[in-house]
């Protein structure tokens, strides 16, 4: 069974993890906010067909992190880097929002340098484990089982579900993206 069956055929945006009770802990806060991040996400590549800076603008707009010109920055990473196939723009989209949101302002700032890098080591080990790699290529194979890289092959892409596929993975990255930056952050508080 493919990755994109697997997320099911009625799943059109990112899975609500918030339960929406009306409780507002802050824990519930929180899963509200991922929610809202994975469906700007998801929503946003949908609209605009750019997955890197689908992710990254989603991230950016709800934990307000924006850098002037990341996000012109990004466009050239999507379709694995230039359409290329290589590392999916999603993955891409979601480090620079890690790396804007927890990187150092200083180059002189190792320690700061450091949490970063876990943060983004740990997005990449999810998103390994999530879709078997990192290259778009192969996150297209896992969703439906093969890969979309000719002009040929476009309308069976789409008519597979592919794009939405993308989208879903847009979503599930910009949740976990921003999941990471404000568990690092919520470090900063504590310490």
């Amino acid at each position: 069974m493919s990755k994109l069956e697997q997320l099911g055929e009625a799943q059109r945006r990112p899975q609500l993890l918030a339960t929406y009770s009306g409780d507002t802990s802050p824990e519930e806060l929180r899963a509200k906010l991922l929610d809202a991040i994975a469906q700007s996400a998801f929503t946003n590549l949908r609209t605009y067909s750019n997955c890197s800076r689908s992710t990254l603008r989603a991230v950016q707009e709800h934990l307000e992190t924006r850098c002037e010109g990341t996000v012109p920055a990004s466009v050239t990473l999507a379709g694995g880097i230039g359409g290329t196939g290589e590392t999916c723009g999603t993955v891409l989209g979601a480090l620079m929002a890690i790396g804007e949101a927890l990187g150092p302002d200083s180059m002189m700032d190792s320690a700061q340098d450091a949490r970063a890098k876990a943060a983004a080591r740990a997005f990449v080990v999810w998103f390994n484990e999530e879709y078997g790699g990192t290259r778009c290529f192969q996150v297209q194979d896992a969703l439906v089982g093969w890969h979309c890289d000719e002009a040929s092959k476009v309308e069976a892409w789409q008519e597979a579900g592919g794009p939405t596929g993308c989208a879903l993975v847009c979503g599930e990255a910009a949740r976990t993206a921003a999941r990471l930056i404000l568990e690092e952050w919520d470090s900063y508080e504590d310490s």
